[in-house]
Order: structure tokens, then C-alpha cells, then sequence
């Protein structure tokens, strides 16, 4: 069943893996967790970033040259990371992150050091993207099959502190879109949250949503049982469960979201854009909501008894 697959993992705790990973490094969720969709790993220590931690986790380090297999999503928690691609150095610290396109040379290193502390967070993304037809232009997150390095570098970017990929609106930075779904081909989003009111109970139909929190606590109502995700735990929500969220701290929780396949952006995009209407009193009406978010596969719970 799909709420079988929802687990709440400690900070510093590991999936269950094949391989053992390197001293430092935790994997948040494998391929068997993700139905295949993606691989999180969490690299915590000092000294160099490991080169590897399985086949598939798609974990990369100062050796690594390329991958055609993935797409690489880095977001740096703390620390000073370094990422090299087509001969340009880019300097990552605490709240930075890029997309590494596959296909794409680069080395990934330690900008710190041996005896510097390093944490960051892996996404890789093995799904195919998908190919345009012979003549039609590549469009945004698009790739002709034979698409090379050349185009996996436009397809590179790199976010500062506080940054947001561009929109279809203006969105408050309480919602930092960080990767959107035509950065990715559909197969993920990526945003960081500040949890700062309750979000009524729904269902996302497709997608699996996915927490880590950074700092503050984050309550989770899953399936009727209350969780508390603290400061460095990690959540995986299967697509199909309802499930609420709201704040359990002062201040507010601030989390990492990641949607799989993407489109969580496009449904914060259209609820900021009817905001006077989804929203009254600091309350989200669930009837209102719906109005707007049935359309990318998201329902909210309209009985009021179990907002």
C-alpha cells in the first residue's frame, strides 16, 4: 500500500542500503523509497566530499568527472563547496545550490579543506527527460536525444542565499521556488519553506512530497497519526495518503520540499495569485483551495472537522 512507504527518518540516520556509505555521508532516501524516482544523500563531516556511495545514489565527489545517467541537485546547508563546469569555478556556502545537468564535466570538492565541516544535501534524479521531435524547438527542461554537454550547461544554474528561480508570478520568500519543474523536465521541484500557518489536510494523487527540515519543529499529520519532524530529520509523504502539515515551533519551521515528479510551484503559484480568496483570517478555506488545486493533482479535505 502507499502509506506503507511514508517514513519519518532521524538526523544522522540512514536508509537501509546495499552499500554502506562513507563516514560522513547518510542516505535520506534510495531508489527503493522513491519508487525509483530519485536518490537523497546527506554528506556531514570533514575533509573531502566522498566520491561515491553506490552505483545508484548518484553521489559525487572531487574525482568525479560527469554522468550521463542524472541530473544533480546540490543545496549546501553550511559549509564551502566548490563546483567546477566547462573551466568556471563556482564558490556554494550555506543556502546556496545548483542544478548539474547530466552529461555535464565537472568536480565537486571541499573548498574548506581537510579539518573544514561540510553539510550538504544530493538530489540525483535518474528519470529520462524527455525528447522533443525532430524540428520542433527545445523547450525549457526539454532535450533532443542526442543533446551533448554544450546543452547540459545551459542548463546549469547556480542559486545565492535567498535566491528563487523566476516565475510565472512574484511569490513571497517565505516560498523560495529553488528548482521548478521546467528547470527539471517534470521529474522533480524543489523549494524552501517557511512553515509559518497550518496547511489542511490533502492529498497529492501523483506526486510524492518530501520534507527536511532545517530549523524549527514541523508537525505532520499523516494518515490520522500526529509526527514532529525537528531539525535535521527527513519525511517522505507517498502520493495517494492525505496528510496535513502545520508549524511547531516559534519561530516558524523552515523546511526543504521536494516534489516528485515536479509541479508543487505551480500549485503555491496559484494559490498566492487567488490568495484573498484561499485565505481568510490566517485560515486556508479548503473549498476555495480546491477551486484552484485540483487541476495539478492536489485535493484538500473539505470537511472542517478534519482540516
Amino acid at each position: 500500500m502507499s502509506k506503507d512507504r511514508f517514513f519519518l527518518l532521524d538526523a544522522g540516520a540512514s536508509r537501509p542500503n546495499s552499500d554502506s556509505p562513507p563516514p560522513g555521508t547518510t542516505v535520506k532516501a534510495g531508489p527503493r523509497d522513491t519508487e525509483g524516482r530519485f536518490v537523497l544523500v546527506e554528506t556531514r563531516g570533514e575533509g573531502d566530499i566522498p566520491a561515491q556511495v553506490t552505483g545508484t545514489t548518484g553521489v559525487f565527489g572531487e574525482c568525479d568527472t560527469s554522468s550521463d545517467a542524472f541530473d544533480a541537485f546540490v543545496y549546501v546547508v553550511d559549509g564551502d563547496l566548490g563546483i567546477d563546469v566547462a573551466g568556471r569555478a563556482h564558490r556554494l556556502t550555506g543556502g546556496m545550490c545548483a542544478l548539474i545537468p547530466r552529461g555535464v564535466t565537472r568536480t565537486v570538492h571541499n573548498l574548506g579543506g581537510v579539518g573544514s565541516a561540510v553539510h550538504v544535501l544530493r538530489l540525483s534524479v535518474v528519470g529520462e527527460l524527455p525528447a522533443v521531435e525532430e524540428g520542433a524547438p527545445v523547450g525549457e527542461g526539454a532535450s533532443h536525444p542526442e543533446a551533448g554537454e554544450a546543452e547540459g550547461r545551459g542548463r546549469f544554474f547556480v542559486l545565492p542565499r535567498g535566491g528563487a528561480r523566476p516565475g510565472r508570478i512574484a511569490v513571497p520568500p517565505a516560498f523560495g521556488v529553488k528548482a521548478r519543474t521546467a528547470d527539471t523536465a517534470g521529474l522533480f521541484s524543489f523549494l524552501e519553506v517557511t512553515v509559518a500557518q497550518p496547511i489542511p489536510r490533502h492529498t497529492h494523487h501523483v506526486a510524492d512530497e518530501c520534507i527536511y527540515v532545517l530549523d524549527g519543529e514541523l508537525r505532520i499529520d499523516f494518515d490520522g497519526r500526529l509526527h514532529t519532524a525537528r531539525q535535521g530529520q527527513f519525511a517522505l509523504l507517498p502520493h495517494g495518503v492525505p496528510h496535513a502539515i502545520r508549524p511547531g515551533s516559534n519561530p516558524p519551521p523552515r523546511v526543504l520540499q521536494i516534489s516528485s515528479p515536479g509541479g508543487w510551484e505551480c500549485v503555491v503559484e496559484t494559490l498566492i495569485e487567488h490568495r484573498t480568496e484561499v485565505s481568510r483570517g490566517g485560515r486556508f478555506d479548503p473549498a476555495a483551495l480546491n477551486r484552484h488545486a485540483r487541476r495539478y493533482g492536489v485535493t484538500y479535505e473539505e470537511d472542517p472537522a478534519n482540516g
